[in-house]
């Protein structure tokens, strides 16, 4: 009775052991490469955002359940999301921006309705990490503000972008090139509704995150750019020693 006991219990033991290492394996990240960049992300922490795909140097998300809706005097009804992927430049290129850009649609019924949109976008350096984090804030290019009715309804576009660009000294690490860094989206979607009858809906359907890079400049240029400044500093001496 006892080995039987023993044998159950060791059974136990390896199967929790299993589904330990099973949960460990399904958290490993994911790699995608664009034409310049590759992208990495915990694809089961994406949430709201869905999964991405890669489309050259920018990482896209089609989400299908981001929205925030508020009715009758529901109050402020928000729905909010934070996608972090880490950027690594391909070899021979840097990066040198990240800029966001977003869309989805919106209605506001009745006197009291309102919609909004926010949130931030935010990178820091993963070579030198203790260098303060860039920011921008992701702002809808117009106001949402359209009001629609129920004999003519109709929902109105909206589009919000972000935009950091890379500093050109005190991140790169050693060699100050920049080529990985932590990217941040934090995205809020806000609807208010505080009448009876009244309603706000907001939906993001686009979020895209687009890296521009540059190259690497070779050994080569270089070679001649320090070449080119001899020659400037010779020629200057050359004209002060002969006035």
């Amino acid at each position: 009775m006892l080995q039987n006991l023993f044998k159950y219990t060791r059974v136990a033991v390896l199967g929790l052991s299993a589904a330990a290492w099973g949960g460990a394996a399904a958290a490993v990240p994911i790699t995608v490469t664009g034409a310049t960049v590759s992208f990495t992300f915990d694809d089961a922490l994406a949430g709201l955002f869905g999964t991405p795909v890669a489309a050259g140097d920018a990482l896209i998300f089609t989400p299908t359940d981001f929205k925030a809706q508020a009715l009758n005097s529901a109050g402020i009804v928000a729905a909010s999301q934070t996608f972090n992927v880490q950027v690594s430049a391909n070899p021979g290129y840097l990066i040198t921006a990240v800029n966001l850009s977003e869309a989805g649609d919106y209605y506001n019924l009745g006197s009291s309705s309102a919609v909004a949109v926010g949130g931030q976008l935010r990178v820091f350096d993963l070579e030198t990490p203790l260098a303060p984090a860039l920011t921008a804030s992701i702002t809808a290019s117009q106001p949402l503000t359209a009001v629609t009715s129920f004999a003519a309804f109709a929902t109105t576009d909206w589009n919000a972008s972000a935009n950091v660009t890379l500093p050109a000294s005190g991140w790169g690490g050693a060699d100050g090139a920049i080529s990985n860094v932590n990217v941040g989206i934090e995205n809020i979607l806000l609807a208010r509704s505080l009448v009876l009858g009244d309603a706000a809906f907001i939906e993001k359907k686009f979020a895209g995150l687009a890296v521009v890079t540059t190259t690497v400049p070779e050994p080569e240029a270089y070679l001649l750019f320090t070449v080119g400044l001899g020659l400037v500093g010779w020629m200057g001496w050359r004209r002060s020693g002969t006035v």
